[in-house]
């Protein structure tokens, strides 16, 4: 049988001869005494394997490395891990010089930056490749994958005890086992075992043995994640990796495992809820499954998405994600990155080079991150309006051309989709646009069972994950960590205080008056929106600064009624909080996002922009607060939002049962999803539908609107 060899056309590295000699020995050393050939094979060949053997280490002796003309002796194939570690120690000491250096009689050799995991593996090899080593090996115990306290104490003296021999001395030092301070002090050479590199996986895969046919080198190459994510990898990981029955399979394992390792990336089947965009996530990848097995064609699949929402609600944390259920390298990018380069070309350079890499790895997912910050073109911003106009071209352009890249998903993410230019936005660039909003109370359970199970009580975090309604995932995550160094300093275990304290959720003074007039408000808008058909109702929460609701947008003609229903809607938490409470608080009030900012301004418009108001088909373009000096105009706003607010109250007046009765739900549970509230407002719903269908208002492809006050 044909030996398999590591060599390759391609310019070689220096230590690539070197490894070439130590995969030979490993392989001489199975044919002759291992366990993957059988006995009577072994009975027969030993006599000629240590002859080979012999002749091995006799051009050791000779330095003559290069085995240029094969030995006479039985083939038999070695284990993957073994070859890959012998692959890193020739990366690690380059030749055999370095390993005669470290045999001389007074030789102290230290080899580091590996793992207690890959400790006797190194040792193994070490033996089977060195010919009849001389010197003392020391290493530490080890128990469950660590050195503890008192092992590094008893691998210090045993590093002790073997300055004592007239022997060379080789210190297998994994990480996380301290070395003694007169070792680290002495300035004795050091050694480090490299991590899984591309040069080297490409170095196991011409070494053979694994059945992978290299077809096209330069191609995989190019694949591969780089380095800086293949050093996560560990010796398994890899080797289980290049099993792949092809190579852009084993491209693929490789890209999965080096996101599945990291901690901070899930896997989509792991993420609890039914979000639009987990659901969208997982569809995609569903898609990219069947056409990575042949059963769909790439022209049938949705090729790009974009994620949008408030920040730190795992938008980035979802693409990665789908990268890993996927099985897809993925090639992230973002515009604060690319204009951090410089001016204009240096920035268009970047973008550039990150789109080039995606259509060079692909298939694989190409995630795009801040998308918002390529503005408009219809800003009326006159700052910096040449470069924005020259930024946003490019980035089309890279967009066409990346659509016709088979193989590449474009995934985007950003904060403010409406800052984003039209062009960017329409389908073929983007084809689907779906909201991530912050998680309600489920979902906030979910992820605080995840990382505090064992530390926190179930009823404690249930407790919790209501109090927590209104923040991002990344604040929990930020405030398990606080907690936890709070409870490392003061000596204790962490306590679900510490969290609250974290979180800055006062409970002491998130008094039940407080959560009540919250609920009834958005009850309100609620009741009113799905009265008037202004879209599903799918999520209503209390945070700790106020209230949340989300719903579905309708189609609007833009009619008149069309607005008025918008005003009434917007002021239909003032009217819930009169209608049941007697008073109205400030809470509808306060930025340009809340209710009476709305409700105003969309009264204004009618008024003086839409054309729809008493003065008939005018348009103003004045801002609306030197509009509102006009004592005339200001009187006839006033009036439409007075008219509003009472429609409002005459629809809670007559649904006042359900309006109460979704209140308390939703102060009983801090947050309700789509079906809890569908269930509340069934009869509201029905009738609601049937008016709707008539109308074909409803889009369905639309996103949610957010609607949010605080308090």
């Amino acid at each position: 049988m044909t030996q398999p060899n590591i060599k390759s056309s391609r310019e070689e590295p220096t230590w690539l001869p070197f490894a070439h000699v130590l995969i030979e020995r490993l392989r001489l050393h199975h044919a002759g005494r291992g366990h993957l050939v059988s006995d009577a094979q072994s009975d027969n060949q030993e006599g000629d394997t240590d002859d080979a053997l012999g002749e091995i280490f006799q051009r050791f002796n000779d330095g003559q490395p290069e085995l240029e003309q094969p030995i006479n002796a039985p083939w038999a194939p070695v284990p993957a891990r073994q070859v890959l570690t012998a692959l890193r120690l020739a990366v690690a000491f380059g030749s055999e010089d370095t390993l005669r250096a470290a045999q001389d009689a007074r030789a102290v050799t230290i080899l580091t930056d590996f793992t207690t995991d890959d400790l006797e593996l190194v040792a193994q090899v070490l033996k089977y490749c060195v010919p009849n080593p001389a010197w003392t090996v020391v290493a530490p115990p080890v128990s469950e994958g660590a050195v503890s306290a008192s092992q590094g104490q008893r691998f210090a003296v045993l590093i002790e005890e073997a300055m004592d021999l007239i022997s060379p001395v080789l210190i297998l030092c994994p990480l996380g086992a301290p070395l003694p301070e007169h070792i680290r002090q002495a300035g004795l050479p050091l050694w480090r075992l490299p991590p899984v590199s591309r040069e080297i996986l490409m170095a196991q895969l011409r070494a053979g043995g694994l059945g992978v046919a290299l077809t096209d080198e330069a191609a995989f190459q190019q694949a591969l994640p780089d380095d800086a994510r293949l050093a996560k990898l560990s010796t398994a990981h890899a080797c289980t990796a290049l099993r792949g029955p092809t190579l852009p399979d084993v491209s693929a394992r490789l890209a999965a495992m080096t996101l599945t390792n990291r901690k901070d990336v899930p896997r989509l089947e792991e993420m609890t809820g039914d979000s639009p965009a987990l659901l969208a996530a997982r569809r995609l990848v569903a898609d990219l499954l069947l056409w990575k097995a042949g059963q769909v064609a790439w022209s049938e699949l949705s090729r790009s998405i974009l994620f949008y929402g408030p920040p730190g609600t795992g938008k980035t944390w979802l693409a990665r994600a789908m990268s890993v259920g996927a099985g897809l390298a993925c090639v992230t990018g973002s515009f604060a990155e690319w204009q951090a380069a410089g001016h204009l070309g240096d920035m268009l350079r970047e973008m550039r080079k990150t789109f080039a890499e995606a259509r060079s790895r692909a298939p694989c997912i190409l995630f795009i991150d801040e998308i918002d910050a390529v503005g408009s073109r219809a800003s009326r911003d006159p700052h910096n309006s040449n470069y924005r106009i020259q930024v946003i071209n490019a980035f089309l352009g890279e967009m066409n051309s990346i659509a016709l890249q088979e193989g590449v998903i474009v995934v985007g993410a950003c904060n403010f989709i409406d800052r984003i230019d039209p062009a960017v936005l329409r389908a073929g660039r983007f084809d689907l646009k779906i909201k991530v909003p912050l998680p309600d109370a489920a979902g906030l359970l979910a992820l605080l069972r995840r990382h505090l199970r064992d530390e926190i009580a179930d009823e404690d975090l249930t407790a919790l994950a209501r109090a927590s309604v209104g923040c991002s995932p990344a604040e929990i995550d930020a405030a398990i960590r606080g907690a936890r160094s709070d409870a490392r300093h003061a000596g204790t275990g962490l306590s679900v205080a510490m969290l609250y304290a974290q979180l800055d959720i006062d409970m002491a003074n998130d008094t039940p008056a407080r959560i009540w007039r919250v609920a009834v408000h958005e009850a309100g808008h609620a009741i009113v929106g799905a009265v008037l058909g202004l879209g599903r109702i799918t999520s209503l929460k209390i945070t700790p600064t106020g209230g949340e609701i989300l719903r579905s947008p309708v189609r609007s003609e833009s009619l008149l009624t069309d607005l008025e229903a918008e005003i009434a809607y917007s002021l239909a938490g003032r009217a819930a909080e009169r209608l049941v409470l007697g008073s109205v608080s400030a809470g509808a009030g306060g930025p340009a996002t809340s209710d009476l900012a709305k409700a105003t301004e969309c009264a204004l418009g009618i008024e003086t922009v839409y054309g729809l108001g008493s003065e008939g088909p005018i348009w103003h373009d004045a801002p609306e607060a030197l509009m509102l000096q006009n004592a005339h105009l200001r009187g006839r706003v006033r009036q439409r939002i007075e008219r509003a607010e009472k429609r409002a109250g005459v629809i809670l007046t007559q649904h006042r049962a359900t309006l109460e009765g979704l209140a308390r739900a939703l102060w009983q549970e801090r947050s309700l999803n789509s079906d809890e509230i569908t269930a509340h407002l069934r009869d509201i719903c029905e009738v609601t539908a049937s008016a709707m269908a008539e109308g074909n208002r409803q889009d369905p492809e639309q996103a949610d609107i957010m609607h949010s006050e605080s308090r």
